[in-house]
């Protein structure tokens, strides 16, 4: 058995060089298309292609904050509002003209706002990966790419029983009120 000893991240320059190296095993097809990208007033660490023709724009962070998943979102929407333009800017990458960008967040963590951040943006959030490096002593970097799930908990949905129960005491609060209505 071996042990795997932890890699240090020290930057996002680094993260997005570790995340470059691996970008089939975050998604099937998913090919490299420019590092850094621009979009529009923000920079995004890597663009690529999935295997859709879709545009793909990933921002890599140490330590994810509300403002680098704000920082995502603004450039999904940056190209979504320039979706034709990114079959010039990207030539012979495969992208299918007028489809919307996907985005992903990776980070090493993510803070609690971060998470909040990606709940109230429901389905238009950036995709959430926490990505951890370890070193092998026999075979060199071992990189873990892991899908956060910031979705809220949704409330368990309520039983018969539970049902039945509330419905016993309505029935019995409108009997009392009836009873107390005869004697007025």
């Amino acid at each position: 058995m071996r042990l795997l000893g932890r890699r240090p991240v020290t930057d996002p320059a680094a993260l997005a060089t570790v995340v470059a190296e691996c970008l089939g095993h975050l998604e099937a097809g998913l090919v490299l298309l420019a590092r850094p990208a621009p979009a529009g007033d923000v920079t995004v660490d890597l663009a690529g292609v999935d295997a859709r023709g879709r545009l793909v724009l990933i921002l890599c962070d140490l330590v994810a904050g509300p403002e680098t998943v704000l920082r995502a979102v603004e450039g999904g929407a940056w190209w979504g509002e320039h979706a034709d333009l990114a079959a010039h800017v990207f030539a012979g990458a495969g992208l299918v003209p007028g489809t919307t960008p996907r985005t992903f967040v990776i980070a090493t963590r993510f803070t609690d706002r971060a998470l909040r951040v990606l709940r109230a943006l429901g389905p238009a959030a950036p995709a959430a990966v926490e990505c951890r490096v370890f070193e092998d002593p026999g075979t060199g970097p071992v990189v873990s790419l892991d899908r956060v799930d910031a979705a809220a908990a949704a409330a368990p949905a309520p039983s018969q029983a539970d049902d039945a129960q509330r419905a016993v005491v309505l029935i019995e609060r409108l009997e009392r009120l009836r009873f107390s209505e005869v004697f007025r």
